[in-house]
């Protein structure tokens, strides 16, 4: 107990002297602030050239720069930027914006989100040099790109608003210059997670946001103001060539310069950062977002961000006269984007992990800050924002995205729904894993089956490489693989058809060279899952159908396995054998929430051989969500116009006809 009070002593010293060396060197900084020996390369002599002075309100300044008088212009411009600026209210300051102010003001900065704690960078902070967390290097590639968005600005914009505390703007106008110094011009020798484009699209957008309120400083002076503009245009004028390929980042690189062009219209170059949005935005709706609605990554925690721009972008461009240059079908596809989005909400709102993503995300925020304009032809926004308590919910319980490759069935729109989504999807892309005919499950207000999720984007170590392999591939997902190999994304939709107590969905997956996976998906009596496995073709060696659950306890016997919660619903999990014989098989299992986070969690395969005999393999598995007691005895086989499914002595009897799409559901009390 001693030595850690010591050790907790010693770190609250350390913590102590480098706040004060923080205080230091900041408050030298300001005090010598007219002395900057690099201010004249952002004084008035460079920044009005980029200006077009025949704006309206620069009257004064173009006549002031016509008389050489440029101590008289610079003090017009910084009024007429007090005078246009005017700064929403903030009320109060959020406990979030308070932290992140503090750590700010300290030089403890954050990269990506909570991923790791606030790191140090020194009094005179290291934009370039490589983070350190205890002494351990972060080789998380993640951190550094997002460090460079200067994402705690508004903390400190907010923190200033509703304070008036001056410390606030001196450590802003520090960080601000003290970035600009060792940072501009970017070349291409410039580290790429300072030179990216999202990155500088990221610093313009908060350089934009915090300037109405740090105006509002009586120590923002004219040679802060030229430092901002001359920041402002140079990195405004960076994305533009470093363009996207596609993809997010090229959309939110074109929605930012067209903002950059709308909110500092004084720039001459503002209306080729218009024209950069208006001529190429419009298209990206068809290039990245399929007619159904999803986006083209086929991650649901990047659709809100194609939502929010896309969302954006028709608002900007309707309010700024440019509406004309919208195709028609640009307003319909955000509200089919809305409504995808509505549908892959899970009953205790939260998001699908398929791909990059990671599962505690609440889908009513994307109707309340990015659809409000849109709400009168949403009708289920209400129900969405109030997380179900007011409104009323979408139209369907079981829908089909065929185009994208997303299916959905529930049995209602309530808390207990019994709810799955499939993703048969077309793939290569970064943030999409190789994992079609996978699927996810919530049941009686219980999550059973999550995807495993991301763990992590990119880093330099090998080791973090190696798990970022391990997330992606297909045996982590509960789908169907040959040797526990990767498979390609050749999907395929061969059914869907749907009933009030009957669902049939059968996919199919071009896997591998000589194998193709067909999956069909019983959704019986919106209760249980009935899930057929074929693999098709010539293709010899071992089979595996992978199932993961939730960090749990389980059971294990013979080909069931089951979930032990104490409390509430459980999940049965049992394969039948149909005329070959199967092993359990139990498998590495991990799931990832958060970034940076992993847990283990119960994992397994059912197995067999398959030989060069045989061109036709199969697997019959059930799933058996109940909402409490006992598991019920299950019984499953195929039969010759369909599948007999009996929970308990009741028996289901689904005849499907595949070929003609046609299926009926007869049920039996035995």
């Amino acid at each position: 107990m001693r030595q850690m009070m010591i050790f907790l002593l010693a770190m609250l010293l350390v913590s102590s002297a480098t706040a004060d060396d923080v205080q230091r060197h900041v408050k030298h900084f300001n005090m010598h602030w007219a002395e900057q020996p690099s201010s004249a390369e952002f004084g008035i002599a460079h920044v009005l050239p980029l200006l077009d002075l025949d704006f309206q309100g620069l009257g004064k300044v173009k006549s002031a720069a016509e008389a050489e008088d440029f101590v008289s212009a610079e003090q017009e411009l910084l009024a007429y930027f007090r005078q246009t600026r005017i700064p929403k209210p903030i009320e109060r300051l959020t406990e979030k914006d308070a932290l992140h102010a503090a750590d700010a003001m300290e030089h403890r900065f954050r990269g990506n989100r909570d991923a790791h704690p606030p790191i140090f960078r020194s009094a005179d902070i290291d934009w370039i040099g490589r983070a350190f967390v205890d002494g351990e290097e972060i080789h998380d590639a993640e951190w550094y790109y997002q460090f460079q968005r200067l994402t705690w600005w508004p903390a400190l914009a907010h923190a200033y608003a509703v304070t008036g505390d001056e410390n606030y703007f001196f450590e802003w106008r520090y960080e601000m210059v003290d970035w600009v110094e060792d940072n501009l011009p970017i070349t291409k020798q410039t580290p790429k997670f300072i030179r990216r484009g999202m990155e500088t699209y990221n610093r313009c957008a908060r350089l934009t946001e915090v300037f109405p309120y740090m105006l509002q400083s009586s120590n923002f002076d004219a040679q802060t103001l030229g430092f901002f503009l001359m920041s402002f245009h140079e990195q405004a004028e960076h994305i533009r060539t470093v363009y996207s390929a596609k993809g997010n980042h090229l959309l939110g690189e074109l929605s930012v310069v067209f903002m950059n062009g709308i909110n500092f219209p004084e720039f001459k170059a503002s209306k080729h950062w218009k024209n950069d949005a208006v001529e190429r935005l419009p298209a990206m709706m068809d290039e990245e977002v399929y007619p159904d609605g999803m986006n083209r990554e086929l991650v649901f925690s990047y659709h809100k961000m194609y939502v929010g721009l896309f969302a954006q972008a028709y608002e900007m461009f309707s309010k700024h006269g440019y509406a004309d240059r919208l195709p028609v079908d640009f307003y319909p596809r955000i509200l089919k984007m809305a409504e995808i989005y509505a549908y892959q909400s899970f009953p205790d709102f939260t998001d699908c992990q398929f791909g990059d993503a990671w599962k505690p995300r609440f889908p009513g925020d994307l109707y309340r800050k990015n659809l409000k304009a849109f709400k009168d032809d949403i009708p289920y926004f209400d129900y969405m924002v109030s997380g179900g308590a007011e409104g009323e919910p979408p139209a369907k319980r079981n829908v089909a995205y065929s185009e994208s490759g997303f299916y959905f069935m529930r049995s209602e729109w309530s808390s207990n729904a019994v709810f799955m989504v499939m993703k048969n999807a077309a793939g290569g892309q970064w943030h999409s894993q190789i994992d079609n005919g996978t699927f996810e499950l919530y049941a009686h207000g219980r999550n059973f089956m999550n995807d495993s999720g991301s763990y992590m984007y990119g880093s330099s170590d090998v080791e973090d490489q190696r798990w970022r392999d391990w997330f992606r591939s297909t045996k982590v997902h509960q789908t169907l693989t040959l040797n526990n190999e990767n498979i390609a994304l050749e999907p395929e939709l061969i059914m869907w058809s749907e009933s009030e107590n009957l669902v049939a969905l059968v996919i199919e997956n071009q896997s591998y060279p000589e194998l193709r996976h067909r999956r069909t998906v019983l959704f019986i009596d919106n209760k249980y899952f009935l899930i057929l496995d074929e693999a098709m073709g010539a293709a010899t060696g071992t089979l595996r159908t992978h199932y993961q659950l939730v960090c749990c306890n389980y059971a294990v016997s013979g080909l069931t396995v089951q979930t032990r919660f104490d409390e509430g619903a459980n999940l049965l999990v049992k394969s039948f054998p149909q005329g070959k014989a199967l092993t359990v098989e139990k498998e590495e299992g991990w799931i990832s929430f958060k970034p940076q986070v992993k847990e283990t969690r119960p994992a397994w395969s059912y197995r067999m051989k398959k030989t060069a005999a045989e061109d036709r393999a199969i697997f019959l598995t059930a799933l058996v969500p109940y909402p409490a007691g006992a598991a019920p005895k299950v019984e499953a086989s195929v039969v010759e116009d369909g599948f007999l499914l009996d929970v308990d002595g009741r028996e289901y009897r689904v005849e499907l006809d595949v070929a003609k799409k046609k299926m009926n559901l007869k049920v039996t009390e035995l």
